[in-house]
């Protein structure tokens, strides 16, 4: 049998707190992913759910992926490793081989499509967060630009006023030290 891991373990398995946990547990499950519960509610982990969170910690590392894109790719690879199919025991089909090799086609095929659907759906995703990504680094540089520009108008503009007390202060004192045309005699 399989072993249950409880939350503290898989913390310290993950290196991470038990409000990350079980924030990554909470939108799995909301997506989907399957989460051992006890009678009382409380989270238990298997190894593959321990797997699942690494991989799901490993995508949201990578530049451009949020919490929900991470959720949607580990779901996605899941659905691309379990295949289920229902059977009815109303009537069974006895195919006959031809039919057999386009049935299993088709499914293939159509599983094919909707899993293409869906990575373009998370590529799409993940071009409109680049592009918005370069637009605020764009605006931030810009910023940066306006900020660095006004600092050394500043710089110039002290040092031009520095400079003015400076020539100023150099006439007063010179006008100062004049003689007055009442004191000629001295």
């Amino acid at each position: 049998m399989t072993e249950l891991y409880s939350p503290s373990h898989v913390q310290e398995l993950l290196g991470i707190d038990s409000n990350t946990l079980r924030k990554y547990a909470t939108l799995l499950e909301g997506h989907g992913y399957p989460i051992h519960r006890n009678s009382r509610g409380h989270r238990g982990y298997f190894e593959k759910d321990i797997i699942t969170l690494r991989k799901f910690i490993e995508f949201n590392n990578q530049e451009g992926m949020t919490l929900e894109l991470s959720a949607q790719a580990i779901m996605s690879g899941i659905a691309e490793a379990t295949i289920t199919v229902e059977v009815t025991e109303e009537e069974p089909i006895q195919p006959i081989p031809d039919q057999i090799v386009t049935l299993t086609q088709s499914s293939v095929l159509d599983d094919l499509l909707e899993r293409t659907e869906n990575l373009e759906r998370i590529n799409i995703d993940l071009l409109t967060l680049l592009k918005e990504k370069a637009v605020r680094e764009a605006y931030l540089e810009d910023k940066m630009n306006q900020i660095l520009k006004y600092a050394q108008r500043t710089e110039q503009l002290l040092e031009e006023r520095s400079n003015f007390m400076l020539e100023e202060t150099r006439k007063q004192i010179a006008a100062a030290q004049q003689k007055k045309w009442w004191q000629w005699w001295k």
